[in-house]
């Protein structure tokens, strides 16, 4: 099996990690299968980080480019690795192998363990966009609420202890004031850091991006994908400025 994992970012700075340690640490962290691939792809055209709707669209024509490339070169599924879900409805009209979304995923698994949930984002002006996303899935009631640490994508990994302790102080109000019984991190650009959050506060979290591989996975076993009733394969035709 393999599940292509879309990075829906340009990236303009080194890693901090070659790709192969990077994916070998995301395999391990997942749990998925030993003979589970994983392989990755970044779009080449759009914003460095998403942080407002303005930036899921923006990323969304490569992201449909590399969901499209991933089915023809053997994927089994597809995740689009941001908490935006850019290009993921689309992209489940797109191919015949399931497309999933961290938001949605990450949403519909906390809903089997908590009666409300709390998502904690990076920024305040990414809260509507994710609870717009949320509605759309009709998910609305499971929703206590959205917070934000305040802290850009891109600085997530420069001081990983300041992360983690305002992950903590948001998900603590989250708990207290808003009735949360499950945390969701916000963005995958925190993924790794939900083992560090689950040690300090009371209640499941869930860190996006690994619920989604491993779910994906467990997708592709089941023979399961999208519904074409639901997403419908996508009429051809040109598409002008576009290969």
């Amino acid at each position: 099996m393999k599940i292509r994992i879309i990075g829906p970012v340009v990236r303009t700075r080194p890693r901090k990690e070659t790709l192969e340690d990077y994916l070998n640490r995301l395999h391990k962290l997942t749990g998925v299968c030993d003979d589970t691939e994983l392989e990755s792809a970044s779009i080449e055209r759009g914003p460095p980080s998403i942080e407002s709707r303005y930036d899921a669209i923006m990323a969304s024509p490569d992201i449909l480019r590399l969901i499209k490339e991933g089915e023809a070169g053997g994927a089994d599924a597809v995740v689009v690795s941001c908490m935006g879900d850019p290009g993921v409805m689309a992209g489940k009209e797109l191919v015949n192998i399931p497309v999933l979304g961290p938001c949605e995923t990450s949403m519909l698994v906390a809903s089997t363990l908590a009666d409300k949930i709390s998502i904690v984002t990076v920024l305040q002006n990414e809260v509507c966009a994710i609870k717009d996303n949320i509605r759309s899935y009709n998910l609305s009631q499971k929703l206590a609420s959205v917070r934000a640490v305040n802290i850009p994508v891109l600085e997530l990994s420069q001081d990983t202890e300041r992360t983690v302790d305002a992950l903590v102080e948001e998900s603590e109000k989250a708990i207290k004031e808003d009735g949360a019984k499950a945390i969701i991190l916000g963005c995958t650009g925190m993924t790794g850091l939900g083992q560090k959050l689950a040690e300090r506060i009371d209640v499941p979290v869930l860190d996006p991006l690994l619920v989604t591989v491993k779910f994906a996975e467990m997708l592709v076993r089941l023979g399961l994908k999208q519904s074409k009733l639901t997403f419908p394969t996508t009429p051809q035709k040109k598409m002008f400025g576009y290969k």
